[in-house]
């Protein structure tokens, strides 16, 4: 039995991307891990997320099919896969909607202003 000979199959942006990736990996009978760029590791054990990203690695012999399943769950959304039909429908309530929290909001941006106005008025 040989050891793995590990190579990049692809970068992350963040450990749950890179999780289930491998886990896809996994269960196509691929061998990978992940390991977090910079000082990524520490980050996600303090903060819960890195900004630096993961990286996937594979055994050399299983590259190609791992960039193969890799770019097929990671294909990017084009407009050409979304046509105007699967669109909704922009509802005037929604709209109305929209401007009405927009009006309330500047109110209340004017309800705090006004003091301070008040007071630069009368000296």
């Amino acid at each position: 039995m040989r050891g793995m000979k590990p190579v990049e199959a692809c970068s992350c942006s963040d450990h749950i991307e890179a999780d289930m990736l491998i886990e896809a990996l996994h269960n196509q009978g691929i061998s990978a891990y992940r390991q977090s760029k910079g000082s990524g590791d520490y980050m996600n054990l303090y903060m819960g997320t890195s900004v630096f990203g993961e990286t996937i690695y594979v055994d050399e012999e299983d590259l190609p099919q791992a960039k193969e399943i890799i770019e097929r769950i990671t294909l990017p959304v084009t407009d050409d896969d979304i046509s105007d039909e699967q669109l909704p429908a922009a509802s005037p309530m929604r709209r109305a909607a929209k401007i009405l929290c927009f009006l309330a909001a500047l109110l209340l941006f004017l309800c705090a202003l006004l003091p301070s106005l008040l007071e630069l008025i009368n000296g």
